[in-house]
């Protein structure tokens, strides 16, 4: 066993985050931890590698075993990339610098060739015994993988913040640890990445223990999944879609258990008030006693919790029922479109049809947000024609969500965007988890999960019929996420989607605009098909 976490309690202030939560982890066993937001699942990774400490319980980690932790915000380091990346790897990266200014004596024709080749030579054995080779054959391998190679040469705290956390990715693997502890590693990774990344976890078989929202991910690589739930750990054997099955069953079993108990209860309830009537009405003692005796029976009982009902699931609500549009709801014609001096798109057809849900697929840097703002008119076309069919009514969820009052309220930007009254208003919230004192949360205040939801909530009181949505699942808990998805199968209109959650295209679409190689093609059929069409 690599690490055992045993009953362990934490604390925020007065807030109970867990309550006698266990795990361990085997050599070679890949975990996923799910939960909703703000359920502990980052800080159980912080504890193993000693980053929180917990309140009460004990964290032990088997002697010798190498622990590497991969954050969601890396921290800054002033260095080029690739020292960066080996600098676990101290006596490869001496030897490999001092074979770098070698190679350059060697192009010096003022130097002792004869000498230098000599002292190059044996610097080689040296680095070929301390292992180096086969360093920088991983390193090669690795920054292939992960599509970052063209980034070796430049200084770590120039690149983005994507960029940085990938690098963190890359290092973390080069040092081949005997246990990963990865928080969120799909975020600002592509598709091809991504794949790239599950096969390296899978034939590398390290134990892993993941901290992820992207199911296609979970159900390709782990074989187990802890679920955060209400401050305790619930272990299920398999990978996500198992997860569900399972959960769904001992959800469906502690309800029946839960009915059966309750109906139990009160039969005894019963029985004890008719034994304490009949005691008084004979004035007979054995009747108490036996109101007694089940008394203490009652109070034994082991009560069963009662299972939480989805009143408050976003599915609940329904989007407002809005006129259809035409038959066409977008064509676009010999449409082209430039970034810059690169070419986007050139000479596209396609048309959209009334009530057809579409994904927009393609590698990063393709076009995808663009051409939803080419559709929004917040960009023009280069030429080509973008057409909307009759009677269209758009609404608009963007990737990159900003309020123009951000000093406004929850409830506040609701009631004004919505023109509805506050007690409604109210209502309409808590369908979206915004409960109470939430709706008095200033806007400049929300996370990116929170501006989502609350940005559906008010597209959902509007009457819509082609519904854009930029990245919708980003920052969301699973939870949240398929009670999105669940929102989007019961919407009658025409929805367009640019996402990278390869769960929520397979199961939510089956048409799709590919840009891909400067062109914009419709297509059909399962995402996992499509999706090999992807450079």
């Amino acid at each position: 066993m690599l690490i055992q976490l045993q009953g362990i309690e934490k604390n925020y202030s007065t807030y109970p985050l867990f309550e006698n939560v266990s795990l361990k982890v085997e050599a070679g066993e890949r975990i996923g931890i799910v939960g909703t937001n703000g359920s502990g699942k980052s800080t159980i990774l912080k504890m193993i590698i000693g980053l929180e400490s917990a309140d009460k319980g004990t964290v032990s980690i088997q002697k010798n075993a190498v622990v590497g932790y991969l954050a969601q915000v890396p921290e800054t380091e002033e260095t080029v990339v690739r020292e960066y990346l080996l600098a676990s790897f101290d006596r490869v990266n001496h030897l490999h610098k001092q074979l770098k200014v070698l190679e350059q004596k060697m192009c010096d024709p003022e130097e002792d060739l004869e000498k230098t080749l000599g002292r190059y030579g044996k610097l080689q054995e040296e680095f070929e015994t301390a292992g180096g080779y086969e360093v920088e054959s991983r390193l090669e391998m690795i920054t292939n993988g992960l599509m970052v190679a063209h980034l070796l040469d430049q200084s770590f705290n120039a690149l983005s913040g994507g960029e940085q956390t990938i690098i963190n990715l890359a290092r973390i693997l080069l040092q081949q640890k005997d246990v990963l502890l990865l928080d969120e590693p799909t975020n600002h990774l592509d598709v091809q990445r991504i794949r790239w990344l599950e096969g390296y976890l899978v034939h590398e078989k390290t134990a892993c223990v993941i901290v992820s929202h992207d199911r296609q991910f979970l159900n390709n690589v782990v074989g187990k999944i802890i679920e955060i739930e209400d401050g305790q750990a619930w272990t299920y054997s398999g990978n996500y879609t198992a997860y569900k099955e399972q959960k769904e069953a001992r959800i469906e079993k502690l309800r029946k258990d839960f009915a059966e108990q309750q109906k139990e209860i009160q039969k005894m309830k019963l029985a004890i008030r008719r034994f304490r009537q009949w005691g008084h009405e004979g004035d007979n003692e054995k009747f108490f006693k036996k109101a007694k005796e089940l008394e203490r029976r009652l109070e034994k009982i082991q009560k069963i919790p009662k299972p939480k009902e989805d009143t408050s699931k976003l599915g609940s609500k329904n989007f407002q029922k809005s006129d259809r549009s035409g038959k066409e709801v977008l064509l676009a014609k010999k449409i082209r479109k430039n970034f810059g001096s690169r070419q986007l798109f050139a000479e596209s057809d396609f048309a959209i049809y009334w009530k057809e849900h579409l994904a927009i697929i393609g590698e990063n840097g393709t076009g995808k947000t663009t051409l939803m703002k080419l559709i929004m008119e917040e960009e023009a076309l280069d030429s080509g024609e973008l057409k909307l069919g009759s009677k269209v009514t758009i609404g608009y969820l963007p990737q990159m969500i900003a309020f123009e009052q951000p000093q406004r309220t929850i409830l506040q930007e609701f009631m004004y965007e919505c023109s509805l009254g506050e007690q409604e208003s109210r209502r309409l919230l808590a369908g979206y988890s915004f409960y109470k004192d939430d709706v008095m949360t200033q806007l400049r205040f929300l996370s990116g999960g929170e501006k989502v939801r609350l940005e559906l909530a008010k597209l959902m009181q509007k009457q819509v019929n082609f519904l854009l949505l930029d990245e919708p699942t980003n920052h969301l808990d699973i939870e949240t996420r398929e009670e999105i998805e669940e929102i989007l199968e019961e919407f009658e209109g025409t929805l367009l989607t640019v996402s990278h959650d390869r769960f929520f295209l397979e199961k939510m679409f089956q048409h799709f605009l590919l840009i891909d190689e400067q062109q914009v093609t419709k297509l059909s059929g399962n995402y996992s098909d499509i999706s090999t069409l992807e450079k």
